[in-house]
């Protein structure tokens, strides 16, 4: 009988996390997000294999794509539209994501989504009379990132 299980007080809380973007030399306390999540894809190719039946695959890229919910109180990426409107150049923005619950064993997770594009509609105006909070969901890709602190490992994995 395997006496290891895993420790349900290592389950970490998702409302435990803290959302900085940095646009230029602006950097912004994220408070106002509602959900944040940074997937990593990776692109295959098919590689036909002589003699055997199954098809290989090889990797060719990697895509990380960002999506996040907020409640519209600033017109950070308003401006972000703006600036491209008005120039033909559209500002890059970093996010820095730490997921941290104290009440784990795991301590937490830093990564930094770096150089970032907008992907998709920026919410610039709306109402809605008998709606209840304005928010927006806001796509982007990244460039790279990088990752300062990482969860520590359970003894029963």
């Amino acid at each position: 009988m395997n006496k290891n299980v895993f420790n349900p007080k290592d389950a970490q809380s998702a409302k435990n996390a803290t959302l900085f973007v940095t646009i230029g030399k602006r950097r912004y306390a994220m408070l106002n997000a509602k959900d944040f999540e940074a997937k990593a894809t990776v692109s295959t190719a098919d590689v036909p294999r002589l003699g055997c039946m199954i098809m290989g695959k090889k990797p060719t890229g990697l895509e990380i794509k960002l999506s996040m919910t907020v409640y519209k109180c600033s017109d950070m990426f308003d401006d972000i539209i703006e600036s491209y409107k008005e120039t033909g150049i559209l500002p890059v923005f970093d996010c820095q994501v730490t997921s941290e619950d104290g009440t784990t064993n795991i301590g937490k997770s830093t990564k930094v989504y770096k150089d970032c594009i907008i992907d998709g509609e920026v919410l610039l105006s709306m109402f809605d009379a008998a709606g209840e909070f304005i928010e927006q969901s806001i796509e982007a890709y990244a460039m790279d990132y990088s990752t300062s602190d990482k969860y520590t490992e359970p003894s029963y994995m």
